[in-house]
């Protein structure tokens, strides 16, 4: 007997977002199926049972959402990183169907909990793709996915941050890559292109960056997606691209047959001792980073863990009745923005949802904890902004015990 896909999710798809397949058998005993997902060709992830559709005995619809969601996550980018990035925030997987049937009274099935690369299959999926994504319930209404498919100068970068962007010397800075549509076996040499600029707008150099996973053939465009590129200051420098009298620079993606992305612009701007650098994981589940130029305040919170010993019935100097266990400090901040717009606001917002953040300080990164954030509109007609992040170091300073 064979199994039937009804509806197949168009690929790529996102983690965070319903991922529903409908199968259908026509095997007139079916009674259930067990599902089973693979992330690689053999390794099983999960496996689960589906019962009929309501009002069908042969159709059978299920979510992989939660599954997938928790296959897919996020490490903080390479500091100095000089090359594009493939990290573990995608995954490849398969669907594969095993019939459950009524046999003279006997449940039959191939299944079998114990092999984790049963080839007795009645259902395989091709391989899908699957992104550390999420969208709101409301951006659904009118998201196309295709819109980050890299392959006009209208495609967009896995990225909130607004164009033109500012950035200081010496930061690192990442541009997330959804996939490029890749036909035939020759290779399209994708790379992006890299022009800096003086203060009067004369171009000063043009260097590239090899997509090395994209240049690799033969090879699938829904194998190796879902890149990160270093465009920051210190990342180009680290490629050896020269800064020196730039104020400016783009970073385009092409390619030989004609592929192009959206001119992301950097505005180069001087660093200031009171500056705040948070990276943070964007809707997209790829690495932005905001720098905050405006005042910052450093606090530190203790907190005492205490315990009541008992006394002595005779006086004793060194005798107490409460003692402390131990003393936790908490470092806390709280670092505001100069004047803004709206679109550096809705940026500076979009950290709040997602609350997976760095602090950089000297290079190294701290993770925080976001605890409130807000803005501050001083006039509403001309509208300058300001916006507040309040945080605090996740790792806490533990004292001796007591």
């Amino acid at each position: 007997m064979a199994i039937t896909g009804v509806t197949i999710p168009v690929q790529p798809v996102l983690a965070y977002t319903p991922t529903v397949y409908s199968l259908s058998s026509d095997d007139v005993n079916i009674v259930s199926l067990i599902i089973e997902i693979h992330n690689t060709a053999t390794t099983r992830i999960a496996a689960f049972s589906v019962q009929p559709d309501l009002g069908t005995t042969d159709e059978f619809t299920f979510d992989i959402q939660e599954v997938l969601k928790d296959n897919v996550s996020f490490i903080l980018k390479t500091l100095g990183a000089s090359a594009v990035i493939n990290d573990v925030d995608n995954m490849q997987y398969v669907v594969r169907a095993f019939e459950v049937t009524e046999v003279d009274g006997l449940l039959v099935t191939n299944y079998d909990p114990d092999d984790d690369n049963n080839s007795s299959f009645d259902y395989q999926s091709a391989t899908g793709s699957a992104f550390n994504w999420r969208e709101s319930h409301m951006s659904l209404a009118s998201f196309d996915k295709t819109d980050y498919e890299l392959i006009s100068d209208t495609s967009l970068f896995l990225t909130g941050s607004p164009n033109p962007k500012t950035i200081e010397l010496g930061q690192n800075e990442f541009l997330g890559m959804a996939w490029s549509t890749i036909v035939g076996m020759a290779s399209k040499n994708f790379s992006f292109e890299i022009l800096t600029f003086d203060a009067a707008g004369s171009t000063l150099s043009t260097d590239t960056l090899a997509v090395t996973d994209w240049n690799t053939f033969p090879v699938n465009y829904l194998i190796d997606p879902y890149l990160d590129a270093p465009v920051g200051t210190a990342n180009l420098i680290a490629q050896g691209i020269s800064l020196t009298n730039v104020a400016s620079y783009t970073i385009q993606l092409q390619s030989d047959d004609g592929d192009r992305s959206e001119i992301r612009t950097f505005n180069i701007v001087e660093g200031c001792p009171t500056d705040v650098r948070i990276h943070f994981v964007n809707r997209f589940g790829k690495q932005d980073s905001i720098t905050l130029k405006g005042n910052q305040i450093e606090g530190l919170t203790g907190k005492a863990t205490t315990y009541q010993k008992s006394l002595g019935l005779t006086y004793d100097s060194s005798a107490f009745g409460r003692a402390v266990v131990q003393n936790i400090n908490t470092n806390t901040y709280t670092a505001y923005s100069k004047s803004i717009g709206r679109e550096e606001l809705e940026f500076a917002n979009s950290m709040l949802i997602s609350k997976m953040a760095y602090m950089e300080v000297d290079s190294n990164y701290f993770s925080i904890l976001i605890e409130d954030g807000s803005k501050i509109v001083r006039n509403e007609s001309n509208m300058p902004i300001q916006f507040r992040l309040d945080f605090s170091l996740a790792n806490q300073e533990k004292g001796h015990k007591g």
